[in-house]
């Protein structure tokens, strides 16, 4: 039966930085209001119950105060550690560790904030006795805590030792939210708001499991940065909090006594640590759990998955180099105490088909996509799809005595991953092919290995030119890299000339001012949209370069507004767009912002606010809902009954597993072969010359890989939603 953690012999430390003396460094208000609020709710005889006296709240300490309470607490605490931080995260430049802000840190000078190893080494010191401990902390890049060069020796090593969990808010090179007008921060306020009112249909307990999920679910829903974890033993079982939620009872309702018998109802304080997992909580599909030994998940995953972690659709560009000084929040959640691993299991994989189809040879497609993390709603369209497509192949007998199947492996939009999973799609003797990726920084580091195998990738959402085009294209000089990489969706030469088009035609617009992240892909488009712009015959009135994660642009709003500027265009991703549109509407409400696919997220709309209606972004590849060529794959996607949308991408994945599946077709196979590998590259050249209608239109590529169809979209903000227009 699972416990709750013994408020008398546990302690709790919560600490807050909402102010700087550092210019640079944005004031997080709602940091202090998370503090409050926490305080309240853990003190609540209903929540938890801690005394006054055990729990202490540290707002804007210095570093010494910091680890000093943090000792005290230590020394104190049998049962339960609770450490709380909330504020901005650096990353370290040269060991890549995690550090905290206080009031007087310097950002140039990351030895004057609050080094992250410092706390860990404290907590799993020898002298504290605390047989469970809990670490939050409320900032940017906390994907750190799992991934990246600390994992060994780092905030990593904490799941290597025994008895642990480790929850993060995003991936390691992703900023988290402090929304703009909220009370609290993103994942904060998801966290208060389960101890407030209690998670629905979950047990009398929140353990740490429940919470997770609860929060993943809320946060995904809302398109916001997604938590991941990591835990070992049964840390999981670990319960800081009684669930506040009770479900309408038939009848005449139950009296104050009753109310008051069922809050404390399985809250036994004095049971012995629990080493299982509680009979009690319920058999959910869980959102993606990373295992805590070294070793990868496993890359299966059930076919019923929950269809609650769907997000909204977003376009971004892969993930982003992590940086030194991030003004942003975010949350990490590190419990050192007992729960069984869980395992990220990946499926879809056609098996249904796969049995009732007669062949003597099995082919497989390999699809690597995020099927956990941030993308995950993106990548489960571009599986889904891509399985529709093999499970139709087999129903139609498509190539007589072959059964196909796909293999969907998570690349977790990370690059490092993505590597790893080429090799093993490279090594599996029964491949032919691949379905993606996702982003373009994962397809960079899988391109080689692909390549030196003669193993054919084909992805339907990558837009970097490079891709194709070699890195010499913005000078005009175009050599193709790898002769194995194809892509379905227009690269992104094709959005900067539309968004000029639409923008000087459409809108009337012949004054731009340009900025961008100092990113490749950023820089890319905007000098794509320089040359477009002029070539339309509009005047570039003035450009600046910002660093990734800004958030202030008084100054480039200034100059833009200053030279008499009708639109902004801007080269980066909504994180940073969102405030730049909100800071431009509000200094001049009739200038525009514009820019690329990684704008595209309905967090743009929400942070931008109701001055942005107006605000176009470019994204490669059509609407599926428009195209008369995608009804029968939409009326297929949804009887098939996938939990996951088909996504902005699902139609290009479907079109680039058709692609493959005919390019085997045309080889001629003999179905007595045993080793599809050896097919391989005769299946890249006959990709090459693949040329048939689907469902998002003509399916052909040209000499470089790229789709000859380069059909974009224009997405018009209006009313806090983005509405398909024409380019």
């Amino acid at each position: 039966m699972t416990e709750l953690s013994n408020p008398a012999r546990s302690r709790a430390l919560l600490i807050g930085a909402h102010s700087f003396t550092d210019p640079d460094l944005e004031p997080l208000p709602a940091v202090a209001r998370n503090l409050d609020r926490l305080a309240e709710l853990l003190r609540d005889p209903s929540v938890w119950g801690l005394d006054a006296g055990h729990l202490s709240v540290l707002a804007e300490p210095d570093r010494d105060q910091a680890l000093g309470e943090a000792g005290r607490l230590a020394d104190e605490a049998e049962d339960t550690l609770l450490v709380y931080y909330a504020g901005h995260g650096f990353v370290h430049d040269l060991s890549n560790e995690l550090y905290l802000a206080l009031p007087r840190t310097d950002p140039r000078r990351l030895y004057t904030a609050l080094r992250y190893q410092d706390i860990r080494e404290l907590l799993l010191g020898p002298q504290v006795r605390a047989r469970r401990k809990v670490v939050i902390l409320d900032c940017c890049w906390s994907g750190l805590a799992l991934h990246g060069a600390m994992s060994a020796t780092g905030l990593g090593g904490l799941s290597d030792i025994g008895g642990t969990f480790v929850l993060t808010a995003t991936s390691e090179t992703r900023t988290a939210l402090a929304p703009p007008g909220e009370t609290y921060t993103a994942f904060t306020g998801e966290l208060i708001g389960a101890l407030e009112k209690g998670v629905p249909e979950a047990p009398p307990l929140l353990t740490m499991t429940t919470l997770y999920r609860h929060l993943y679910d809320a946060l995904v829903a809302k398109g916001r940065p997604t938590p991941q974890q990591r835990n070992g033993n049964t840390a999981g079982a670990i319960a800081v909090a009684r669930n506040r939620h009770r479900p309408p009872v038939p009848g005449p309702g139950p009296g104050p006594e009753d109310a008051v018998t069922s809050a404390a109802e399985g809250a036994s304080v004095d049971s012995p640590p629990v080493d299982s997992p509680s009979a009690e909580e319920p058999p959910v599909d869980p959102p993606p759990v990373d295992a805590p030994s070294v070793e990868e998940p496993s890359d299966e995953e059930p076919s019923d998955e929950d269809s609650s972690v769907r997000g909204p659709r977003v376009r971004l560009p892969g993930p982003r180099r992590r940086r030194t000084v991030v003004m942003a929040s975010a949350l990490v959640v590190a419990v050192l105490g007992s729960l069984p691993a869980a395992l990220n299991l990946i499926g879809g994989d056609g098996s249904d088909a796969d049995a009732k189809a007669k062949g003597n040879l099995t082919v497989t497609i390999g699809v690597s996509a995020p099927l956990s993390g941030d993308f995950v709603s993106l990548g489960r369209g571009i599986r889904d799809s891509a399985d529709l497509a093999v499970k139709k192949a087999n129903a139609d007998n498509a190539v007589p005595g072959v059964t196909f199947k796909i293999r969907a492996l998570d690349d977790k939009g990370d690059p490092a991953t993505g590597r790893r999973k080429a090799t093993e799609l490279v090594a599996d003797r029964s491949a032919v092919g691949v379905v993606g990726p996702l982003n373009t920084s994962v397809a960079q580091a899988m391109q080689k290995t692909f390549h030196d195998a003669h193993l054919t990738q084909i992805s339907p959402s990558n837009s970097d030119p490079a891709l194709t085009l070699g890195d010499g294209w913005q000078q005009g000089t175009f050599a193709r890299p790898y002769n194995t990489y194809f892509r379905t969706v227009a690269n992104d030469t094709a959005q900067a000339p539309a968004a000029a088009r639409y923008l000087y035609v459409k809108s009337k617009r012949r004054k731009a001012f340009v900025i961008d992240d100092k990113q490749t892909y950023g820089a890319s488009l905007v000098q794509s949209f320089k040359k477009a712009f002029g070539e339309e015959g509009g005047a570039i009135v003035g450009e600046s370069h910002v660093d990734a994660g800004r958030r202030d642009f008084s100054t480039q709003v200034s100059q833009a507004v200053n030279a008499g500027a009708d639109v902004v265009y801007y080269g980066g991703v909504y994180e940073e767009a969102g405030p730049l549109s909100k800071q431009l509407h509000a200094a001049s409400p009739g200038v525009l912002l514009a820019g690329g696919d990684g704008i595209f997220s309905d967090t743009y709309a929400t942070v931008a606010g109701d001055g942005a209606d107006g605000d176009i972004c470019i994204a490669g590849g059509a609407v599926p809902d428009s195209l008369p060529s995608a009804e029968t794959f939409i009326k297929d996607y949804k009887a098939a009954g996938y939990n996951s949308s088909y996504s902005s991408y699902g139609g290009y994945a479907y079109d680039a597993t058709s692609a493959l599946i005919q390019a085997f077709k045309s080889l001629h196979v003999d179905p007595s072969d045993t080793v599809p590998s050896a097919k391989r590259e005769s299946l890249r050249a006959a990709v090459q010359n693949v040329d048939f209608d689907g469902v998002m239109g003509k399916v052909r590529f040209d000499a470089n890989g790229d789709a000859v169809s380069q059909t974009v979209t224009v997405y018009r903000l209006s009313g806090g939603a983005w509405k398909a227009e024409q380019a």
